[in-house]
């Protein structure tokens, strides 16, 4: 029985990593999933979150938004639309595109006929608003 995983992030642009393992949390679209050596086959989809992994005691993060993880025997390979190491984040653009996210969100109107004409627009920054608080999240594993 092996003790690691292969963890592989991949992006349409990109490898992001392939790396052995401890174990690997993935922000599934129904919740985190907590994988260790030896789970049992899984495919599921991925929501934007903190895909965070273990290596040596040491817990590491990548931001990881929307796409699909497959877990069989060993191997954990993530298939991301888009993937960001902490490294790679720039905290001031995301703190900054938290504060436009929100003020945009806040000026929706109440009006029904309005909010279904923004709706498109609302899940638009409802998502970007997301995506800059999981960066400004992984920004802080450095």
């Amino acid at each position: 029985m092996s003790n690691q995983l292969t963890l592989e992030v991949v992006t349409p642009h990109r490898t992001v990593m392939v790396e052995d393992v401890d174990s690997v949390t993935l922000p599934g679209s129904e919740g985190e999933l907590g994988i260790l050596p030896e789970h049992v086959p899984v495919l599921t989809t991925l929501d934007s979150g903190i895909m965070s992994y273990s290596i040596s005691g040491k817990t590491k993060a990548i931001a990881v938004h929307w796409g699909y993880a497959q877990v069989e025997g060993n191997s954990v390979r993530v298939l991301a639309e888009l993937a960001e190491t902490a490294a790679e984040i720039d905290l001031e653009r995301a703190k900054n595109a938290e504060i436009k996210a929100k003020e945009i969100l806040v000026s929706v109107t109440s009006s029904t006929a309005e909010w279904e004409a923004e709706e498109s627009r609302q899940k638009k920054y409802e998502s970007k608003l997301k995506r800059s608080i999981v960066r400004q999240k992984v920004a802080q594993y450095l």
